[in-house]
């Protein structure tokens, strides 16, 4: 065995984040065993990053003490990722919230590694990919929870990483669960601005321990749309001919089809709903993916 010694080691703060944060206490407590006792775990590293025992390299820097290292193998960054959330899903003390997070992370990443095994994708002649079911059947068999459970949770780990660009100090409260809020008010709340956002923090009403919606609207003033001034054009002009003009179209509306679908799917529990429902959005489903078939080829670059 290698041995202890002061090893110097990269920190990526995608990895850190992933961590919950110790509590003071937890910290405290953490620094007297190591400084008593020394550093007894090895941190796992990759390729010389810290991947877990972030707050042990700190405390043994701080104090100058040796440890071990214990060199782990990953493909790419997303299966490190896959790593460090199933290995902080094994502790018992981290919270609801968090545990929703890693669980709806790991599905993001296990696609990604999924789609990784299979380039190729399918074709007209083969059968649909069901690797995005079968990932969340056995996540949620892994964890004791239902496959659609398991999308949710994915919805609401994109939404925690999205609300976390515009305000990074929030995100420890929620996943802590000092500030508990629904998937439906964080998704919201992801597309305010950065400044109303830093003011819920601040506010009293977050003591009460849960925010809705409600409370967040009522919190945060009303956001005003600037409107762009208009101009008064006297000579009536022929517009020109923007080949484009559809597709462009089109391509803005998009995305809010896609946010709609996201958000159903976050707040449907589709083990309950009737079968005339489930049969009525599986056919236009259906419909709009044989349109978007014929979209795609329509679009599809061709050899000259």
């Amino acid at each position: 065995m290698q041995e202890k010694q002061i090893h110097t080691l990269n920190i990526d703060e995608q990895f850190r984040n992933l961590i919950p944060p110790l509590s003071a206490e937890e910290k405290e407590l953490l620094e007297l065993n190591i400084i008593n006792g020394g550093c007894r775990e090895p941190l796992c590293v990759w390729n010389n990053t810290i991947i877990d025992g972030h707050n042990r390299y700190d405390i043994c820097l701080k104090h100058n003490i040796p440890f071990y290292i214990q060199p782990l193998e990953f493909k790419d960054r997303e299966e490190a990722i896959d790593w460090i959330c199933a290995n902080q899903l094994g502790r018992r003390n981290i919270s609801l919230e968090t545990r929703k997070y890693l669980i709806g992370k790991r599905y993001e990443m296990e696609k990604i590694i999924s789609k990784k095994c299979n380039p190729h994708g399918r074709n007209q002649y083969s059968p649909p990919k069901v690797y995005e079911a079968d990932t969340a059947s056995r996540l949620g068999e892994e964890y004791n929870i239902a496959r659609g459970t398991v999308r949710k949770y994915a919805y609401y780990s994109r939404t925690v990483d999205k609300l976390s660009q515009k305000n990074p100090e929030l995100i420890p409260d929620i996943m802590s669960g000092k500030i508990k809020i629904s998937h439906e008010s964080v998704a919201k709340l992801g597309k305010k601005h950065t400044e109303t956002i830093k003011k819920i923090k601040n506010d009293p009403s977050c003591e009460k321990g849960y925010l809705t919606y409600s409370d967040i609207k009522r919190i945060l003033p009303k956001e005003r749309k600037h409107k762009e001034e208009t101009i008064k054009v006297k000579v009536k002009e022929t517009p020109v001919y923007d080949p484009d003009a559809d597709i462009s179209s089109l391509t803005f509306t998009i995305p809010s089809w896609i946010s709609s679908i996201e958000r159903t799917f976050s707040l449907v529990d589709f083990n309950k709903i009737t079968p005339k429902a489930r049969t009525k959005i599986r056919d236009e489903l259906n419909n709009l993916k044989s349109t978007i078939d014929i979209m795609l080829e329509a679009t599809e670059v061709k050899d000259a």
